[in-house]
């Protein structure tokens, strides 16, 4: 019994010790399956913005056409390289070289276009566009992408002379002013020098008559000559009359010697500078050029091409030239119109411790007790500047030949203006230094009279270039209308008289203009080896152009014109012939600010504004009513060296 107790006992103490365990550990489960870790998903690549490569493209420029090349990576615009173009050396600069950096910088079309080189800059940014959409970008969302920009603290500056404008009137003031012991602060609204002197032919008429007895006399000239010595002295107003009577006795003199060489006096270059620029207003008003702004302007320049040659280190070439209008073989030009009118002027200026702003346009003259005594400015990025001149500002802007609505505004010499004719000018000569000097109370002199460029290309307005004694200038029909060696506005009347549209006609080669490599241009340059050619491309009876080229090249041979009376003949027309088809486009404006000869701002009464002195195309009186070709250049170099040595000296 006891055996069987202990037995039982045993027993119950294991089911005891394995109940307790299942008590603890609970109901037995299956163990789940391990479970693995998601793979993980990578991120979605975004899509690459370009097809990498390099693809180019062909724009119309300023000019020419301009190529370009952008090169693309996945993600960005890599570089922008301009191949290939015939944009204004200087003054498209900024366009072709500042603006490409500030695309790739910003990765923007939306980028805003240089002061100045508006046409070059849309241009540029039009290629760059194209090459994105061939890469298989989105131009347009790269247009929409606008580029901040912030304006800068105001900054105030002080010092002797404050010259606006960087054009040649500016430069050359600038250059004089330091010169005479000024410190100088030369502001330029564009992003480069030059402005429309840049944008000229640069032709500098200075009577040189050393060099010109070195040149073959082309014909017709003798006739022209004679006929100052029947002039009668009561045809000039009496300030011009001694002038005449030694211009006279300088014929006589040649024309008793050897006649197979040029003559040339400056005698005769103010001369032909009075009677080029007399003109009668449709309000029967005459305008005559003021006789001490002619003399100083033809007597001074030949020794201000002398004081830049060795001021500066300029050089002028040993040959001469004459743009249409000038009426004269004696244009002296530079051997590099950029080197020798801005960048060797500048490097001058700043050496000799003066400033050149670019960017930076000048808003309102400071006026204080009747004195200027500096200028408010603006920069590209609204950064307002104050400009204090402790004895002189000197206004060198330039006209308004840009400003079409301006033009024809104070217009009294032509009959009707179109106002969507073209223009040779930069956009920018819109006539600011004139509306400033408005406001300090200067008074104004000729406004009314603009010059017409006749020989503008028909399609754009920009200056064709080229002169009179070795074409022809035929209406659309073939025939013949003007003197081709008459003055820039006649040649413009006869072309308005005969629906505007005309075509200069000459032998290929026989001047640069255009190079005699040149291939057609639809529009504006045609070429053909025979006159039946050209009628069929102009548009003409062929047998009119025939009989008028046949008439032409007879008046050449003889030397004497019976139907216009042109005086002076170089090249017949001949194949290959070339035509240019043109229109007249407004070139230079002759009116402007009231000055003396010292190039001192006047008032309306006719005294001077202390302080405040002004030279070049936004002055008036010395051309009138037509400027003479040419003689831009002459007078903004010499007045402006006159301005920058006066205002040094506060005179």
């Amino acid at each position: 019994m006891y055996r069987h107790l202990k037995k039982m006992a045993v027993i119950c103490s294991i089911l005891l010790l394995v109940m307790s365990v299942v008590a603890c550990s609970g109901p037995t489960e299956p163990e789940p399956p391990e479970e693995t870790p998601p793979e993980e998903t990578p991120p979605e690549e975004e899509p690459a913005l370009y097809t990498p490569g390099t693809y180019q493209t062909e724009v119309p420029g300023h000019n020419a056409p301009i190529k370009l090349s952008v090169t693309f990576s996945e993600d960005e615009i890599v570089s922008i390289d301009i191949i290939e173009h015939r944009e204004t050396e200087g003054l498209a600069d900024p366009a072709l070289k500042e603006l490409p950096e500030r695309i790739i910088q910003h990765q923007s079309l939306g980028v805003d276009t240089m002061a100045g080189a508006t046409i070059s800059s849309v241009m540029v940014i039009n290629g760059v566009a194209d090459c994105v959409d061939q890469a298989g970008g989105n131009s347009g969302e790269l247009r929409a992408k606008a580029i901040a920009v912030q304006p800068g603290a105001k900054i105030v500056k002080t010092t002797d002379v404050v010259v606006v404008g960087g054009g040649g009137a500016g430069m050359a003031a600038a250059v004089s002013a330091v010169e005479n012991g000024a410190s100088v602060i030369l502001i330029e609204k564009n992003a480069a020098l030059g402005g429309n002197t840049l944008v000229s032919g640069g032709a500098w008429n200075a009577a040189n008559p050393e060099l010109s007895a070195t040149l073959d006399a082309a014909a017709g000239l003798d006739e022209k000559l004679r006929s100052y010595l029947q002039m009668d002295a009561s045809e000039l107003p009496e300030d011009y009359r001694p002038t005449l009577s030694v211009l006279k006795e300088k014929i006589t003199t040649y024309l008793e010697g050897d006649t197979s060489k040029r003559f040339d006096a400056v005698e005769l270059h103010i001369i032909q500078t009075y009677f080029a620029g007399k003109r009668e207003a449709l309000d029967g008003t005459v305008i005559e050029p003021k006789f001490e702004f002619v003399e100083a302007m033809c007597s001074q320049s030949l020794d201000t091409q002398e004081w830049m040659k060795e001021t500066v280190g300029s050089s002028f070439r040993d040959t001469l030239s004459e743009p249409i209008g000038s009426l004269w073989l004696r244009s002296n030009g530079p051997v590099n119109k950029l080197d020798d009118y801005f960048v060797k002027l500048a490097k001058y200026i700043t050496d000799n411790g003066s400033e050149i702003m670019l960017e930076t346009k000048g808003e309102s003259l400071i006026v204080e007790n009747g004195r200027v005594v500096g200028i408010n400015c603006t920069m590209t990025d609204g950064t307002p500047v104050e400009l204090r001149a402790e004895k002189g500002v000197v206004m060198a802007t330039g006209g308004f030949g840009g400003n079409t609505p301006m033009v024809i505004e104070y217009n009294t010499y032509w009959p009707t203006l179109d106002p969507n004719i073209l223009t040779t000018n930069v956009k920018t000569a819109t006539g600011d230094g004139i509306v400033m000097g408005l406001d300090a109370g200067a008074a104004l002199e000729g406004m009314g009279f603009a010059q017409m460029m006749p020989i503008g290309y028909a399609d754009t307005g920009f200056l064709a270039f080229g002169g009179g004694s070795n074409v022809m200038y035929i209406t659309q029909e073939g025939r013949r209308f003007v003197n081709e060696y008459a003055e820039r506005d006649v040649i413009s009347i006869g072309a308005f008289e005969n629906g505007t549209l005309f075509y200069e006609l000459k032998t290929l080669g026989t001047d640069p203009f255009p190079p005699s490599g040149t291939t057609e241009d639809t529009n504006v340059i045609f070429i053909a080896e025979t006159l039946e050619e050209m009628a069929d491309k102009l548009g003409c009876d062929a047998d009119v152009l025939k009989e008028e080229v046949e008439r032409y090249n007879g008046f050449v041979e003889a030397g004497h014109d019976d139907d216009f009376g042109k005086t002076s003949f170089t090249f017949k027309v001949e194949s290959p012939y070339v035509a240019r088809a043109m229109k007249p486009s407004i070139h230079h404006t002759m009116g402007g600010l009231k000055i003396d000869t010292s190039t001192r701002v006047l008032n309306e009464s006719g005294q001077p504004i202390p302080g405040f002195y002004a030279a070049g195309e936004v002055t008036g009186g010395i051309h009138a009513g037509n400027r003479v070709g040419g003689n831009a250049i002459a007078d903004i170099f010499v007045f402006g060296r006159i301005a920058g040595e006066n205002a040094a000296k506060g005179e």
